[in-house]
């Protein structure tokens, strides 16, 4: 659908989906060709920037809530992260552009201006109201709120009815536009701020424009007189700095008034690919004209003129000269077609201008202007891919032209869709016919398809071969031929599935081995032959002593025995370089022994191993016994590991061979005690402990005395068994001694300077001497009570 007004607007800028595009302008062009919409001209239009300030936009599928128009910014409109293209992945963007300020921003921002961009022209509308869209947006959001570093921007208006310059960039409230009263709440380094006016800001979280923040779509609105001329200027600048950008984005067409009549038109059918262009014999064009329903209670006559080179009745027919409205009604229409004159001649013109008469009581007309171009005969053109391979599937696409479509086509498959899906495997024609829709002539093309014939595909691989000795290198090739190349290759065995992936293997093989290459060519085909290696001496193989234990300092012979092969074996013993059959060892630990065996191929060698194992038992004791004294059987606990038999002898002469066994001592004296331990295979470990035997000695004192004058437990004393000499000593609880003595048979009565001691705990300690010369102590405490 074309939609025309009083002055028709083209609009045309190339975009992507989901992102802003930017392209710089001059400011006549911007306004006449972007900005403007119905029922206003303009004249004398200026713009004071830096030229990369101002230009156009798209942004459609973006966040913005416009899809086009003109971008002013106090910056640059370029990309390259200090523009407004997204994503918003700067805290900051913006540039210092050069551009001085402007004094009329400043008394509106209260600060020194930068980098101004003001656009400003002449306008007369035709109605008693102007206005246009716009959005505002600042990477000063939201940081700056509350600060002096607002960014300002105004629409200044002036002309007839309107005191001086009145600035309509204004909420619906009245209030006017600024960072600081259109916002969300905040909390940033100049306080804590509620929303204002929050319904009309939008913080920016998606990726597609750079700015932090801006409004809604709003409308800058004013009063005005029909006929008249207005001056409108349009500006930006930074406020209190120049580092972080603001930009405005006016609607594009949006710089209007009403207008009382709007025409669009439908062109049934885009045989051109033009919405403007309508072809001969099967084309209509609808066109429609609407006026406000709030001001159709009466009748109203629209006059057509009609001019241009195409003829009525002969290119055409079906214009009228005028269009009435009835009272009440806010729509009419018609239809018209252009006819088949079956002349060539070149494109005609039909231009229709409906004298509409605006508000201000001039006639303006509203112009359409429709093309004839003849239309072509039917033509349909068959292209394809090249086949490489037999049975590749290949599209093969109809292109018709020329007629009317939709086109009808039938394939000599049969099938009926603009194109189809072929695998031939030899060359082949095919031929579509084509029917359009409105000359319903047919037009015919064949294609033939070109299928490559291939030569099979067959190897000229290595022959089989034939040694006697086994890891013999050969190079084993494929020599693929016929197909089509490149080719594939994979080598196996019959013990690895997977050898090589190259068109030759170099095998190495132990023993009789069939190879297979698989060759499969660039189409598919595959192929594969076998190779047999064939070895004919036998494996050859070894046979070793088995594994062993000896003792520790024993020898032992180990031996390898051999079969299989080619000719006479030879053998290398790793440890010694001996080359006998059989060799004596005598290891001090746990020892492995290799042999390697060879036969006269001299190609390979089979080694054999054999493990001798040194063990023997680990002897040791420990002694259980409380008491070491002679006359008192002495346990002995047998610690020993990995042994079945043991020998004990006690240093007195005794011997056991119990496990456990116990020994007693007639005599006191120092005794060396040797334990004798015999594993399963005789290896014996031995282990000596000195025990040294005392005499029996012995020394009783009472832990409690009672001298109160009976004739019982009246003193301490001691009784002793084995003791020549003693000397005691007794302490009170502040270890202050009290009573002394060298006597065995001392007797203490409890008193201390001829007064008895309080009742109570005292310390004792008895250092003393056995009969055989062995110094001993005890200590303890006894309980005086009276």
């Amino acid at each position: 659908m074309k939609l025309i007004s009083l002055i028709l607007i083209v609009f045309s800028t190339g975009f992507s989906f989901g992102q802003l595009v930017t392209a710089q302008g001059s400011a006549g062009v911007l306004v006449q060709n972007t900005l403007l919409g119905n029922g206003v001209t303009v004249s004398n239009i200026t713009f004071n920037g830096a030229p990369i300030s101002i230009g156009t936009f798209t942004a459609a599928g973006t966040n913005l809530g416009m899809n086009a128009g003109i971008i002013m910014t106090t910056g640059t409109i370029h990309p390259g992260g200090d523009g407004p293209h997204g994503p918003n992945n700067v805290e900051g963007a913006g540039m210092d552009n050069g551009a001085p300020g402007y004094g009329l921003l400043d008394a509106v921002a209260g600060a020194q201006t930068f980098n101004a961009a003001v656009l400003q022209f002449d306008f007369v509308p035709y109605s008693d109201t102007v206005r246009f869209n716009y959005i505002f947006a600042s990477e000063e959001y939201l940081e700056y709120v509350g600060s002096t570093f607002n960014d300002a921007f105004a629409f200044y208006i002036s002309g007839p009815g309107i005191s001086g310059l009145q600035n309509i960039a204004r909420l619906p409230n009245g209030q006017t536009v600024a960072i600081n009263n259109v916002h969300s709440a905040c909390n940033n380094p100049y306080g804590t701020f509620s929303a204002s006016n929050g319904s009309y800001y939008v913080n920016n979280t998606a990726n597609y424009i750079q700015y932090d923040g801006f409004t809604k779509v709003l409308t800058a609105e004013s009063k005005v007189e029909c006929g008249e001329t207005y001056h409108l200027i349009i500006c930006i600048a930074d406020a209190g700095d120049w580092q972080w950008d603001s930009g405005i984005f006016l609607e594009a067409n949006s710089l209007e008034s009403d207008t009382p009549i709007d025409l669009e038109y439908v062109i049934s059918e885009e045989l051109f690919n033009a919405p403007d262009i309508v072809a001969e014999s099967c084309v209509t064009t609808t066109v429609t004209l609407n006026r406000n329903p709030n001001n159709s209670s009466s009748a109203l006559t629209v006059p057509i003129n009609i001019s241009g080179t195409a003829t009525n009745g002969l290119d055409y027919t079906g214009i009228p000269n005028s269009i009435t409205f009835p009272a009440g009604q806010s729509q009419m229409q018609f239809t018209f077609q252009a006819l088949q004159d079956g002349l060539v001649e070149p494109q005609e013109s039909i231009i229709m201008d409906f004298l509409v008469t605006n508000p201000c009581g001039d006639v303006t007309p509203i112009p359409l202007t429709i093309y004839i171009e003849d239309i072509q005969p039917v033509d349909v053109v068959i292209t394809g891919e090249t086949v490489i391979c037999p049975g590749d599937e290949v599209e093969l696409v109809a292109t018709a032209s020329g007629g009317g479509s939709p086109y009808t086509y039938l394939w000599s498959t049969g099938e009926t869709t603009s194109s189809i899906l072929v695998s031939p495997l030899t060359t082949q024609t095919y031929t579509v016919s084509v029917t359009d829709n409105c000359l319903l002539e047919t037009a015919t093309d064949s294609y033939q398809l070109v299928v490559p014939v291939l030569q099979p595909l067959v190897l000229n691989q290595t022959t089989d071969i034939t040694e006697i000795c086994p890891y013999i290198p050969a190079l084993l090739e494929s020599n693929p031929s016929g197909g089509l190349a490149p080719y594939t290759y994979q080598w196996s065995s019959n013990f690895d599935p997977n050898l090589s992936t190259l068109d030759s293997y170099n095998a190495i093989p132990p023993s009789t081995t069939t190879y297979t290459i698989v060759v499969e060519d660039f189409c598919g085909n595959v192929t594969q032959e076998n190779i047999v290696y064939t070895i004919t001496s036998p494996p050859l193989t070894v046979d070793m002593s088995p594994d062993v234990q000896i003792c520790p300092g024993d020898s032992i012979q180990i031996s390898v025995s051999s079969q299989g092969g080619y000719g006479q074996h030879f053998y290398q013993w790793w440890h010694s370089g001996e080359t006998t059959t059989t060799v004596w060892v005598n290891p001090v630990v746990t020892t492995s022994y290799t042999v390697s065996v060879s036969d006269e191929c001299q190609t390979f060698t089979v080694e054999g191993i054999t493990e001798v194992e040194v063990i023997q038992p680990t002897a040791d004791f420990t002694i259980t016994s409380n008491l070491i004294f002679n006359d008192v059987p002495i346990q002995f606990q047998n610690l020993s590991q990995n042994a079945i038999t043991y020998e004990w002898f006690f240093g007195d002469g005794n011997q056991s061979t119990f496990v456990n066994p116990t020994n007693t001592y007639d005599t006191w004296g120092p005794y060396l005690i040797t334990l004798i331990a015999t594993d399963h295979l005789g290896c014996k470990d031995t282990i000596q402990k000195p025990l040294n035997i005392e005499e029996e000695w012995y020394v009783y004192v009472p832990n409690t005395i009672t001298p109160d004058g009976n004739r019982v437990n009246n003193y301490f004393s001691a009784s002793t068994i084995g003791v020549k000499h003693l000397e005691v000593r007794v302490f009170n609880r502040w270890g202050e001694e009290i009573f002394t003595s060298s006597d065995l048979r001392f007797a203490w009565d409890a008193t201390y300077k001829g007064v008895y001691v309080p009742d109570g705990t005292y310390t004792y300690i008895i250092n003393f001497e056995t009969n055989s010369g062995r110094v001993r102590d005890i200590s303890g405490h006894v309980n005086v009570l009276k």
